[in-house]
C-alpha cells in the first residue's frame, strides 16, 4: 500500500491505517475479535501478531496484501488465505445447512446401530491414515451423520443412546475437517450438535470426547477457558476409567491441558499435565493407541515436543524431536503438525535450511492438512520473506504448491 510511510513496525502500521479508517482501538479491536489492550500491545510492539489475527486485522482494513504489514519482496494476497475452495469446506456447510423439518415415517428394518458405529469407527481410521483425508471426509461424513441422525430418531432405549454416543463421534470428526476451513459461526453449530449428541447418550466417554474436541476450537480464542473445560472434564472421566478407551482418552485430555498451559506460559502446570499422560499410557498395553485421538506413548513424546515450542523453549522442542521416530504414531495429521512444529522452531532459531526441510516434509506427510494450518502458512510466509537465493525460490515454489502463494 503506497501511502504507508516507510520504516513502520508492523504494530505502527496497523496503527496508521486504524487511524486512517477513523477507528478507535476499542472498536477495531472488536472487529477482529480481542480485546483493546490486545491491540494497544500490539501497537506499541510489546507482542506479535500472529497471521490469522493479521489476517482479520487485513480485512477489517481492507488491506488486499499481507505484505503491507510485513516487510518483504514478494507480494502476499489475502485472497490466497480466505475461504478454501476446498471440497471438505463445502461438504462440512452441507452438513451444517442440512435440517429438515418434515416427520420422520417408521421402518421395517430400523438401522443397526453396530453397524453405524463401526462407519464412525472406520471414519476416524482413514482420518489418520489417508493422506488424502479432508477429501475422503467430505464424501463420507454428509452421508453418515444423516444417517445417524435417523437412527437417533428411528431407535429406542440403549441403542439411541448408542447411536446418540456415535454423532458426537461423528460431530467430533467434522469439527476436525472444519479447523481452519470455515467461519467461526459455522464451527459454532458443529460445536453445539457434539454436545447436544453426548449429553443425549448419557456416556462419559462421549463427553469427555466432546470436551476434547472443543477444546481444540477453544484454545484459539480464549485459552484459559478451553483448559478449564477440558480439565474438568479430565476429572469427570477419571472416575469412570473402565476401559482402555477410556483411558486412552483421560489421557489426550492431559495431553490437551498440557498444551492449553503451555500456550499460556504456564510452564509447571504444563509439564504437570504431561506427566500424567506419560502415566496413564505406561499403564495401557504396549501398542496402543486411541482411535480418535492416536493417544499412545509415542503421542505423548510428540506433544513433548509441541509443548516446549509453545513455551518458546525451541531448542529443547528440536532435541526431544531428534529422539522420537515420528512413524511410530499412526496418524499422518499428527506427524505433519510435528513437522510443522520443527519448522517452525527452526525458524525461531533462524535456521531456514532446518525450517524448509521440515516445512516440506509436513506437507508432504499431511498435503490436505498443512496448508491450512496457521502454523505451516506463518513458517510459509516468514521462509518467503527471509530466504535468500536458492532456497528463496525453493520456498516460493512450496508457496505456490501449498496456495499460500498464487501460482506465477
Amino acid at each position: 500500500m503506497s501511502d504507508v510511510p516507510a520504516s513502520l513496525t508492523t504494530g505502527e502500521i496497523i496503527e496508521h491505517l486504524r487511524k486512517k479508517r477513523g477507528m478507535s482501538r476499542p472498536v477495531l479491536a472488536g472487529l477482529v475479535g480481542y480485546s483493546s489492550d490486545w491491540l494497544k500491545r500490539i501497537e506499541n510492539g510489546q507482542r506479535g501478531v500472529s497471521i490469522p489475527a493479521l489476517l482479520r486485522l487485513a480485512r477489517v482494513l481492507r488491506v488486499d496484501d499481507l505484505s503491507t504489514f510485513i516487510d518483504g519482496d514478494v507480494p502476499i494476497p489475502v485472497s490466497a488465505w480466505e475461504g478454501p475452495r476446498h471440497p471438505a469446506a463445502t461438504a462440512v456447510r452441507d452438513i451444517v445447512q442440512a435440517s429438515t423439518f418434515t416427520p420422520t415415517r417408521p421402518v421395517e428394518d430400523p438401522p443397526e446401530v453396530s453397524d453405524l458405529s463401526e462407519r464412525v469407527g472406520q471414519a476416524w481410521r482413514e482420518w489418520h491414515l489417508l493422506p488424502n483425508n479432508h477429501s475422503v471426509m467430505a464424501a463420507v461424513l454428509p452421508s453418515l451423520i444423516r444417517d445417524l441422525e435417523r437412527a437417533t430418531i428411528v431407535l429406542d432405549g440403549t441403542q439411541r443412546r448408542t447411536a446418540h454416543g456415535a454423532l458426537a463421534s461423528a460431530y467430533s470428526l467434522v469439527q476436525h475437517l472444519a479447523v481452519d476451513m470455515v467461519e467461526p459461526e459455522t464451527m459454532s453449530v458443529l460445536v453445539d450438535r457434539a454436545a447436544r449428541a453426548a449429553q443425549a447418550a448419557d456416556d462419559p466417554v462421549s463427553l469427555a470426547l466432546g470436551a476434547w474436541t472443543y477444546g481444540h476450537v477453544l484454545r484459539g480464542i480464549d485459552p484459559d477457558a478451553a483448559l478449564r473445560t477440558v480439565a474438568d472434564a479430565a476429572g469427570e472421566l477419571e472416575r469412570h476409567l473402565d476401559s482402555d478407551d477410556a483411558a486412552g482418552l483421560y489421557g489426550s485430555l492431559n495431553l490437551h491441558c498440557a498444551i492449553s498451559a503451555a500456550h499460556q506460559g504456564q510452564d509447571g502446570i504444563a509439564w504437570r499435565f504431561w506427566d500424567t499422560a506419560i502415566e496413564t499410557a505406561n499403564r495401557l498395553p504396549d501398542g496402543y493407541f486411541h482411535p480418535a485421538t492416536v493417544f499412545g506413548i509415542e503421542n505423548v513424546a510428540l506433544h513433548g515436543v509441541s509443548i516446549a515450542a509453545e513455551l518458546q523453549r525451541h531448542g529443547e522442542a528440536v532435541q526431544r524431536a531428534e529422539h522420537i521416530d515420528p512413524n511410530a504414531v499412526p496418524s499422518r495429521e499428527r506427524r505433519g503438525r510435528l513437522f510443522g512444529e520443527m519448522a517452525a522452531s527452526n525458524m525461531q532459531r533462524n535456521e531456514l535450511d532446518g525450517a524448509f526441510h521440515f516445512l516440506r516434509r509436513a506437507y508432504e506427510t499431511s498435503p490436505e492438512e498443512v496448508p491450512y494450518s496457521a502454523l505451516t502458512r506463518g513458517v510459509t510466509v516468514e521462509l518467503v520473506r527471509s530466504a535468500r537465493g536458492q532456497l528463496k525460490a525453493e520456498a516460493v515454489a512450496l508457496a505456490e504448491q501449498m496456495g499460500v502463494l498464487p501460482a506465477a
